[in-house]
């Protein structure tokens, strides 16, 4: 496979975006044909007065609407009127009241001016609802379920494709992010399929718009506990390795999570002018929902791919080295990469025959008795492999280094299409690691299978933390596009119902 290539399936990309509006299209057919062959017609529903003793709807002027049929719930509290279409037009619908007086709680009579389109449709200016607005809301909400079904299928086939790739990641998240949309919408398609009176257009809009609030709410304790808790693991990780810049990135995310939900709250109980307010805290809602459901879909994959097992098919099988105590034996973290892929070319030989070259990899840091690779093999011949087994590479001083050091030993020994041709290769590492070392291996054209050892529970958080912020940093067009689609369409739906 082709270098470029390669890097190009590591970056989220627009493929969704067609599909996706296929399915609106579908569900926007599925609309237009209930509105054709299901009848069609407007139905309105109505508080009743306890003083009123009859009602009346008169129009002005006539001919354009009639009243098809009416109903009164079994409690007589809410009456429900079925209008159609007689011809294109507008007209002033009166609902009038028996019994019941000027001047009192309820008005004896309510107007409303209707607008008869083409098909036959009547819209309500005071309400928003339209014909066939229940089976509207119906489709929208099976659209957003279509559209995150179409996301996870498209990440599991990217997931087949390049196993680490920031694309097969940006998939995921769309998927939970239109998972989420469909669950706060719920309520409607619930009521529909119950035959329920769902409420008015208008106030399906204000729902719509305001439920990314009470998502934000609700799940903003769930980010400062992870904020937290990153935080505290990377003071135990500075105190086991060090107080280096990588190992406070979870202090730094975590002050930006911890404001930006504290933020997001401040604004929701702001003190600025209305219409602002509800703009700018509703953009910002939905921006907040669509990142955690990034954030989300980075930590799946993350301890997913540290769960991974490659197919015993591999040739040759890197471990990538990290520092060695001072005497250069091996500190537990490297050892346990050492041993996980020991277990694993063993296991290999046992169930398949096939013998898998091990190739320890990692220079020599400045206060390293020798290199890491070498340190690696010494261990490993002390584990019983023997000399013919073990290929190690003694110059690398970054992860990125030790795949394409690495690469180039297996091309010295196999020619420069064994990687990708006939030889397959693995990698070993850290758990939390894995993730990343695919992505590394992907960025330099390699497709490279990865497992990880078992490590301690302060190296993860600053893991997701990383590959999240690399996962919004290798899209980043594609990123600020849906954002700003998000935010555009949250602050129009503002707007409308202000």
């Amino acid at each position: 496979m082709e270098q470029q290539e390669l890097k190009q399936k590591g970056k989220p990309a627009a493929h969704l975006l067609p599909w996706i509006l296929l399915a609106a299209l579908v569900w926007l057919c599925v609309f237009a044909l209930f509105l054709r062959f299901g009848g069609g017609g407007l139905t309105l529903f109505f508080e009743v007065p306890p003083e009123a003793s009859g009602w009346e709807m008169q129009f002005s002027p006539e001919g354009i609407a009639h009243v098809a049929g009416s109903r009164v719930s079994e409690d007589g509290a809410e009456l429900e009127v079925h209008l159609r279409a007689d011809a294109r037009g507008e007209t002033e619908a009166h609902l009038l009241w028996d019994g019941v007086e000027e001047g009192g709680l309820y008005e004896s009579e309510l107007s409303m001016r209707l607008y008869a389109l083409p098909f036959g449709v009547l819209f309500d200016s005071i309400t928003w609802n339209f014909s066939g607005w229940e089976i509207f809301t119906a489709c929208l909400s099976l659209f957003l379920l279509t559209a995150s079904l179409l996301c996870f299928f498209a990440y599991r086939r990217e997931k087949k494709r390049v196993y680490f790739s920031y694309r097969a990641t940006a998939s995921l998240g769309l998927a939970i992010f239109f998972l989420v949309a469909s669950f706060l919408r719920a309520d409607m398609l619930l009521a529909f399929l119950k035959g329920e009176n769902a409420g008015t257009v208008w106030s399906l809009l204000v729902g719509t718009i305001v439920t990314a609030q009470t998502f934000m709410r609700r799940t903003a304790f769930i980010l400062v506990g992870f904020a937290l808790v990153t935080a505290a693991s990377n003071l135990v990780l500075m105190r086991h390795e060090g107080a280096r810049p990588a190992n406070m990135l979870g202090i730094v995310v975590s002050a930006v999570i911890v404001g930006g939900a504290a933020f997001g709250i401040w604004m929701s109980r702001s003190m600025l002018r209305f219409p602002m307010r509800n703009v700018l805290l509703n953009v910002y809602a939905w921006l907040f929902v669509y990142l955690e459901c990034l954030l989300a879909a980075t930590m799946i994959r993350a301890f997913e791919a540290g769960r991974h097992e490659p197919a015993y098919d591999r040739d040759y099988v890197l471990v990538l080295g990290c520092r060695i105590r001072p005497d250069g034996s091996l500190y537990p973290l490297i050892r346990g990469r050492v041993d996980r892929a020991i277990a694993f070319v063993r296991a290999q030989e046992k169930a398949t025959g096939k013998r898998a070259i091990l190739i320890p990899s990692g220079g020599q840091g400045p206060d390293e008795p020798m290199p890491e690779g070498e340190a690696m093999a010494r261990y490993m011949r002390e584990q019983g492999i023997p000399e013919d087994a073990i290929l190690p590479e003694t110059r690398s001083r970054t992860t990125k280094e030790n795949m394409l050091f690495s690469r180039w030993l297996i091309e010295e020994r196999e020619g420069p299409d064994g990687p990708g041709g006939e030889n397959r290769a693995a990698f070993s590492t850290s758990s939390y690691h894995v993730y990343r070392g695919g992505i590394l291996a992907a960025e330099d054209g390699w497709d490279l299978d990865g497992m990880g050892s078992r490590t301690k529970w302060y190296f993860w958080p600053n893991a997701f933390l990383r590959e999240y912020l690399g996962l919004l940093a290798a899209g980043r067009v594609q990123q600020l596009v849906s954002m700003g689609i998000l935010a555009a369409a949250s602050a129009g739906l503002t707007m409308l119902v202000m």
